[in-house]
């Protein structure tokens, strides 16, 4: 384990972007709940560089026009106590709030959670269910934009390319309704054998859309299209008959694996119960 490790507190992108693209093994720190855990375990054994970006302002969240921001440096407890995300994102208050105990969710940030690029972070299914996109910011001062459904390309690996970082999450600005649920050996501290997020909105033309997204069923946290279009695009709360029939496609959507956590079948098994209850919570 490398002791010698120099901590650099950046004042602009620029300078971010510079540091981190010219030592290959720099990492950002931004709540350490995960990294410096994982550096202790000697996972990181070659680190150089920590790169604290708490200078840059990315712990704003703000309503713009079209959609709300959500700065990466954002802490957990910063997220479930936000009037603008529990008006118009419970899913995501609800997941937030299911993030470690509360020690945890006063350093982990959301930037971090979806750095990850777990398909058991909890953060991730309700921000693909709500249409996230990734602002990032890279050397020379240039930025651009991922889908978040596009920002995961496998377990632990992104899209992010050298001296680039995630700037903020930005989200259609509209008001859901949602519940977010998860299974786990126990609350605090779980990591997740399963989690389910699920979201509804209502259209200009008084149709109602559902999203559903389900982790720690794949490599990736998936979104389940098909069972999404069984109960969308009406005017009326989807009957019994259709939530089970989105419940078993959602279950269908699934490439679970047998691990230390829980098996295939347990966790396919269990995307049907957790879609079933968490649409019938936000309907009625």
């Amino acid at each position: 384990m490398n002791l010698e490790i120099s901590y650099i507190k950046p004042a602009t992108h620029a300078e971010a972007s510079s540091v981190l693209s010219g030592n290959l093994f720099a990492r950002i720190i931004a709540g350490g709940s995960d990294l410096i855990v994982k550096w202790k375990n000697g996972l990181f054994p070659d680190l150089t560089h920590l790169v604290d970006l708490s200078y840059l302002g990315l712990n704003k969240i703000e309503k713009t026009a079209n959609s709300i921001k959500i700065g990466a440096l954002c802490k957990m407890r910063e997220l479930t106590e936000n009037p603008l995300l529990i008006t118009h994102f419970p899913a995501l208050v609800s997941a937030a709030n299911q993030v470690g105990a509360p020690q945890i969710r006063e350093t982990a940030t959301i930037g971090g959670n979806v750095a990850n690029a777990s398909p058991a972070g909890d953060t991730i299914p309700p921000l693909i269910g709500l249409d996230a996109k990734v602002h990032i910011s890279g050397p020379d001062s240039a930025s651009r934009e991922v889908d978040l459904k596009d920002f995961i390309t496998a377990p632990g690996k992104t899209v992010l390319k050298p001296g680039e970082f995630i700037t903020c999450f930005e989200l259609p600005l509209r008001k859901t309704q949602g519940y977010f649920t998860k299974l786990g050996e126990r609350r605090a501290h779980a990591i997740s054998k399963i989690s389910a997020a699920v979201s509804s909105w209502l259209n200009a033309d008084g149709t109602t859309s559902f999203s559903i997204a389900l982790g720690s069923v794949g490599p990736k946290v998936i979104r389940a299209s098909e069972a999404e279009k069984v109960i969308s695009g009406t005017k009326q709360p989807p009957s019994e008959e259709l939530i089970e029939t989105a419940s078993q496609k959602a279950c269908e959507a699934v490439t679970p694996i047998d691990d230390i956590r829980s098996t295939a079948k347990y966790r396919r098994e269990m995307a049907k119960v957790l879609v079933s209850r968490s649409l019938r919570q936000i309907i009625k």
